[in-house]
């Protein structure tokens, strides 16, 4: 019997869906803050929080891992530890970036 060969290498997300799955949670994440400054509710604001938190690794986990891959020399724990952390914290920013340059690898 021929066993399946298993492959190593992960499903690619197209830019745009990453773009939207990007979009859904920056628009959520504004629409929590909204709420939370309109009501003044902490139990909002802690809302806004935890999503942050979870948006961040939802897209790590999710979005990120489909859409770059790391190059052999490049694959060092420090590399992309630092940069997956970028990534977790500061996402509304450092997606938007990655995003740019991904567009414009893309189109020149």
């Amino acid at each position: 019997m021929d066993s399946p060969e298993v492959s190593n290498e992960q499903e690619s997300m197209r830019l745009r869906v990453a773009f939207l799955h990007w979009g859904a949670c920056l628009g959520a994440f504004i629409v929590l803050v909204a709420i939370a400054s309109s009501f003044n509710s902490s139990l909002f604001g802690n809302l806004a929080f935890f999503f942050y938190i979870g948006a961040g690794f939802y897209l790590s986990r999710a979005v990120l891992r489909k859409i770059i891959e790391w190059h052999p020399m490049y694959n060092t724990l420090y590399n992309v530890t630092s940069d997956k952390l970028k990534f977790f914290f500061l996402w509304p920013i450092m997606y938007i970036f990655l995003f740019m340059r991904l567009g414009i690898n893309k189109v020149l």
